[in-house]
């Protein structure tokens, strides 16, 4: 009888799955851990990137957006109004800084560095024809004299940009350049992002006062 049971538990355990040990469960979690933290430190920092950028983009938007009602050219039309593109580039310093405006604020603020950063801007008219042709340009002002980096269009591109059959137009582009220091500064991410990252952003807007006469 006893070697009847014996062989009923025999067959009925050996099929079934093994246990792990808490020990196995334990080195399971080792070496899966650190991967976690990896992975999740590259997401966190992919965020800041991303929020930054945004913050990048919404300066450029912003001030364009205000500044394309205005008159980039003196009273003549020609000469360019020095003071048209100083405002519109302190524009997009003064929003991604509001302390410059508010030196109370306590709020999360992008400085721009004089020597590394920039904020350009520039003013193309393009004009009807048999091609399109570009009237004048005025521009590229640089908010920092830093000349460590030239305006993302050219001439060509804004001309190769547009039809033969576009009417008149003045275009109003803002460009901020920033480098990016990684805000976990972690050391497996910076083997695959370079620190400081370098972001570039821009808006164009149409600008009527731009336009040839």
């Amino acid at each position: 009888m006893q070697k009847a049971v014996q062989r009923f538990l025999f067959r009925f355990t050996k099929n079934q799955p093994r246990r792990k040990s808490k020990a196995q469960s334990l080195v399971e979690v080792a070496i899966a851990f650190p991967i976690l933290i990896m992975l999740f430190g590259g997401v966190v920092e992919f965020g800041f990137i991303v929020n930054y950028y945004l913050s990048l983009l919404d300066a450029t938007r912003d001030s364009a957006r205000y500044w394309s009602q205005d008159d980039p050219f003196l009273a003549d039309g020609v000469t360019d109004d020095n003071d048209f593109y100083y405002q519109t580039a302190y524009d997009v310093q003064k929003y991604l800084d509001p302390s410059i405006l508010n030196p109370s604020y306590k709020g999360r603020k992008i400085l721009l560095d004089p020597a590394k950063d920039d904020v350009i801007v520039s003013v193309y008219g393009t004009k009807k024809g048999g091609n399109t042709v570009l009237w004048r340009n005025a521009g590229p002002y640089h908010l920092f004299s830093n000349g460590k980096y030239a305006s993302i269009f050219t001439v060509e591109s804004i001309e190769n940009s547009r039809v033969t059959s576009a009417p008149n137009a003045g275009i109003l582009v803002v460009e901020v350049h920033y480098n990016y220091h990684h805000v976990l500064n972690l050391p497996w991410m910076t083997a695959f992002i370079p620190n400081p990252l370098h972001l570039q952003a821009y808006s164009i807007m149409p600008i009527r006062s731009g336009e040839p006469k």
